[in-house]
């Protein structure tokens, strides 16, 4: 196809040369080569039936009202509008025996006749493509093919985009049939790390909540992210409106910017992070349902995502995997992605690389007082070997003493490296599992045991003085303030007593120290019996 400017320069050129009486062939010629085209079609833009100079080859059909809104009606279909067309303009009757809409035959009433090809191409000429689109596959088609304008880049830590996506992958939870869970991410603009991420069967403000504060709070096992943002992007979902999310933000000073219905484009990052998570790692996990499937619908492979079939994977003969493994996939996965996945529009760099890259500075707040922020979860009592969560028992020195006792846990999803524990909605201690303590962890245990020991039997003292103190007045003996239970003793026995001290006293051995206390008690007991 002839560029529409060259054309116009070219014949412009041409012309004058003839109105100069200079033109020659050679100009037509080297024309010719200029445009692509042949002689002959160059002759002929110069020739008396020459075509204007802007560039139609001939003037072009120009849509009218009536064919916009056909196009519309009829869903797209050009060769639907032009049947309809063409019975309106030679009066042959209803097209394809259908009645034609009034709007339709008032609109093209003395209306030219015009072949179907001549109407496609005025179609295809004159309506945008987005405009093309909507009417023959939707608004989704629409928008993609908008043109969108881009952020500017922005600084590390400076703006969160969240979203949650129904993972396309079949899994097991503990119980019930198999389910594809969701999964809320938190997805650092500036450097497209992901900062927090959580999965549940369900998404609720929980798993917000906790997303949100494992991308607050640093941890040196997920790289060097966790900072407080200053803007936060989300849906319009329920669990990013809610109340718990709304006050938790706004109460660190973050701004919760909520976008306008059905615009994924304007936090594209995360939906572009969601793709790659999808094409990189669920698609090549058991389960995965974006694949291919036959022709009665079914996937490709052993597992199958209709509804019986997961109402009944627990018994199957081959199940999906559990949500726990997927879980552990994931985190794997994201540990690679945000320190050794090169991303193009970091020019090569990993997410961890720009963060350490960037110099401007990030606001850190104490995990301490972010514990609100965890996910809430049952009650449990408190057993000899700690707290039972997941398989696993919890420990720490707080908890000497207290078995028995029904205590709240709050806990991280998929990160069983501790929980917090609550009494009657009180933090008491950060617990570990027995299993992965530390020497330093152990020896404070058993300190806190050993104190709890002592201070027990401490307080058993007291209590026994107290007792005591309570008990001699009403034996009638000596006063309250000096009186201790004594064995009862009879004269005979303090007499006894009084000659062996005696004895003891006058023994030549007892100026060495070397009187046998088995042979010669010295009795320090009161008198007083």
């Amino acid at each position: 196809m002839v560029d529409a400017e060259k054309r116009q320069a070219a014949t412009a050129r041409l012309r004058q040369l003839a109105a100069a009486g200079t033109l020659t062939s050679r100009h037509v010629r080297l024309a010719a080569a200029g445009c692509g085209v042949s002689e002959r079609t160059v002759w002929r833009w110069i020739g008396p039936q020459a075509p204007p100079a802007d560039g139609r080859s001939r003037p072009g059909y120009r849509l009218s009202g009536a064919d916009r809104a056909a196009f519309a009606f009829y869903r797209g279909n050009a060769t639907a509008v032009h049947r309809a067309r063409r019975a309106v303009v030679e009066g042959i009757g209803p097209p394809a025996g259908t009645a034609l809409p009034d709007f339709l035959v008032q609109g093209w009433a003395g209306a030219r006749p015009v072949s179907v090809h001549t109407l496609r191409r005025a179609f295809a000429d004159q309506l945008p493509a987005a405009e093309r689109a909507l009417w023959r596959e939707g608004e989704n088609a629409r928008r993609a093919a908008q043109v969108y304008l881009t952020r500017p880049p922005s600084v590390r830590n400076q703006v969160w985009e969240m979203d949650h996506k129904q993972l396309p992958i079949l899994v097991l939870p503990p119980r019930g049939g198999a389910v594809s869970p969701w999964m809320t991410t938190v997805l650092d603009e500036g450097t497209r790390a992901l900062v927090g991420w959580s999965i549940a069967l369900n998404a609720h403000s929980g798993t917000v909540l906790t997303a949100i504060r494992m991308g607050l709070v640093q941890d040196a096992e997920r790289g060097p992210f966790g900072a407080v943002p200053a803007l936060v992007r989300v849906d319009r979902g329920l669990e990013f409106a809610s109340r718990a999310v709304s006050e938790a933000l706004n109460a660190l000073g973050v701004d919760v910017h909520r976008l306008p219905a059905y615009t994924p484009h304007r936090k594209g990052k995360v939906e572009r992070f969601h793709r790659t998570l999808e094409q990189m790692l669920l698609s090549t996990l058991p389960g995965f349902t974006g694949g291919p499937r036959d022709a009665a619908g079914r996937l490709h492979g052993p597992l199958d995502d209709r509804a019986a079939a997961c109402a009944a994977a627990q018994t199957a003969d081959v199940r999906p995997m559990g949500i726990d493994a997927l879980v552990g996939r994931i985190r794997d996965w994201v540990t690679w992605y945000n320190t050794a996945h090169q991303h193009s529009a970091l020019d090569g760099r990993s997410p961890a690389q720009a963060w350490e890259d960037d110099p401007a500075p990030v606001a850190r707040i104490d995990p301490a007082r972010l514990r609100h922020l965890l996910l809430a979860g049952v009650e449990r009592t408190v057993g000899k070997d700690g707290v039972r969560w997941e398989g696993m028992s919890y420990t720490a020195p707080e908890l000497q003493g207290r078995g028995g006792e029904r205590v709240q846990i709050r806990f991280m999803p998929h990160d069983n490296r501790s929980i917090e524990v609550y009494v009657r909605g009180e933090h008491l201690c950060t617990a570990h599992p027995q299993a992965h303590l530390t020497p330093e962890q152990v020896e404070a245990i058993r300190a806190a045991e050993r104190a709890e020991t002592k201070r027990l039997r401490a307080a058993q003292r007291r209590s026994a003085r107290r007792s005591r103190t309570e008990l001699a007045p009403m034996t009638g003996a000596a006063p309250a303030a000096e009186s201790r239970l004594r064995p009862a003793v009879d004269a005979d026995e303090l007499a006894r007593r009084r000659c062996d001290r005696a004895l003891a006293a006058k023994s030549s051995t007892s100026l060495l120290g070397l009187v046998d206390p088995t042979i010669h008690p010295v009795v320090q007991e009161s008198e007083n019996p």
